[in-house]
């Protein structure tokens, strides 16, 4: 019921409150007898805009209870939060270099280098794949309501048409490229199509921002239409696997994941980072009191760590959440830092921030731990020698400064690690240990520095026995 039916010739409405000022009468009466006589006589008491206004209440609370009763909606494809596109340091991470990808960045003039290339990449998957494109393309116009949804508002500026159009080309453009990726002759098949290799790269990155993306039922419903659905799937999982895999890390396929119905491929990069096996999945059941420690905020950074006698060991998965601490030694996940980390996470952190993703931030959570995990170049270059860190960016000090400035406004979900803090204060809080590890670490840190400190104790243990001796033959002299 809306507004207007409400207030002109519904039943009378009261406030509740009791406001009694004496004599029988009060405010709340007043005022229900005058909506009251207003509705009877047809009188409009509120403005259409107070009438919106009012009605807003009303949808609020309906959309409130659909997304009670639908629990598993999948998030809308949409823009950066302000929170993250507010900082001038973080706009270029966000903002694709070559290609666009769906309705939000279409008509950027400074994209339309891609335009024919994306069309020679879908020309060459419907080639190769033999699908009918007119069938091909009135299958997505049939169901561009649903895709349209997937979206904010802005897909609305396009007509049926048009964004069917985008959908067909982007969408075949894109699988043909992740599969042509795969293949060893990567680099002749690109210069075939025209496609330079700083294209190549650029695009590469342009795939995995928040708001250019497609939708993954899309994705689905184009290989669904070809009789290679499995092998497009295959090169999907390999594309993203060696996007993050760190050195060493062989493939393997992920079934589950590539089954899951995603929201896009930024979803599914997220999936397979956070992904882990199952005895390692379990969270500590949480007291209100663990909830409220302060483990986080005392955390030490890697120098203090190995000042304190603890141990880097890189595990065998490169999964946010394989991070455990125990016997002394702390696992932590292999990364590799280059060009495209900085855009990865933060794409990934501003998808965890969006307001209808209800998700764990795992992601944030993981940057924020590295970066209490890392203050400075000496940070960073311990990590290198343990295998865990493998920088291909630049100096130490680049990454040390990359993962400071990433970490700003993000809010991390403390009880992720909070067993792994916790056992980690534990140690530190031993001070024999804590002592005894930073005298090691401060005078034995070579070979030199034992032998000096060997034979200063002989020359001082020599000296007491000579005094000793001294003072004893000048007692034995006196008595005589």
């Amino acid at each position: 019921m809306s507004v207007d039916q409400k207030w002109q010739g519904g039943p009378s409405v009261g406030c509740s409150t009791d406001r009694s000022t004496g004599g029988g009468n009060n405010e709340s009466e007043e005022w229900s007898v005058l909506i009251d006589r207003n509705a009877e006589s047809g009188h409009q008491i509120f403005s259409e805009e107070e009438k919106k206004q009012l009605d807003s209440m009303a949808k609020a609370l309906v959309e409130e209870a659909k997304a009670g009763q639908a629990d598993d909606a999948k998030p809308k494809i949409q823009r950066v939060p302000f929170m993250l596109r507010g900082n001038i340091n973080f706009n270029n991470y966000f903002t694709p270099k070559v290609v666009s990808v769906g309705p939000y960045h279409y008509k950027d003039t400074n994209l339309k280098i891609a335009k024919p290339i994306k069309l020679k990449l879908a020309a060459r998957f419907i080639k190769e794949t033999g699908v009918n494109q007119e069938a091909l393309y009135l299958h997505i116009k049939k169901e561009i309501k649903n895709l349209r949804d997937c979206y904010d508002n802005e897909a609305k500026d396009y007509p049926d048409h048009k964004l069917a159009w985008i959908f067909l080309v982007d969408g075949c453009a894109i699988l043909q490229f992740i599969f042509i990726s795969g293949q060893k002759n990567f680099e002749m098949e690109l210069r075939k199509l025209g496609i330079k290799t700083d294209h190549v790269v650029f695009g590469h990155l342009d795939l995995f921002l928040l708001d250019n993306q497609l939708p993954y039922q899309l994705l689905q419903l184009i290989m669904r239409s070809t009789s290679k659905e499995e092998d497009f799937l295959e090169s999907i999982n390999k594309f993203i696997f060696y996007y993050i895999k760190a050195p060493e890390q062989t493939y393997k396929r992920n079934d589950k994941i590539m089954k899951d119905n995603h929201v896009h491929l930024l979803d599914l990069i997220r999936k397979i980072l956070i992904d882990q096996p199952l005895q390692k999945n379990k969270r500590p059941n949480l007291t209100e009191t663990d909830k409220k420690s302060k483990y986080w905020h005392s955390f030490r950074n890697i120098e203090e760590l190995k000042a304190a006698g603890i141990k880097l060991k890189p595990t065998e998965t490169s999964a946010v959440r394989d991070i455990t601490f125990g016997g002394g030694t702390l696992n932590l996940p292999p990364i590799v830092v280059d060009d495209s980390t900085a855009a990865k996470f933060l794409n990934m952190a501003a998808y965890e921030m969006c307001p209808d993703f209800q998700n764990g931030f795992e992601v944030s959570t993981y940057i924020s731990f590295l970066d209490s995990l890392i203050d400075r170049a000496q940070d960073v270059k311990v990590l290198r020698e343990k295998k865990i860190l493998h920088n291909a960016l630049g100096s130490d000090e680049d990454v040390a400064k990359l993962f400071n400035e990433i970490s700003t406004d993000l809010v991390p979900r403390e009880e992720i690690y909070l067993e792994v803090n916790r056992n980690i204060q534990k140690y530190c809080n031993s001070i024999w240990r804590t002592w005894f590890s930073q005298f090691k670490h401060d005078h034995f840190h070579s070979p030199w520095s034992v032998l000096a400190f060997v034979g200063a104790f002989l020359a001082l243990a020599s000296s007491i026995i000579q005094t000793v001796y001294t003072v004893l033959g000048y007692h034995v002299d006196s008595n005589r």
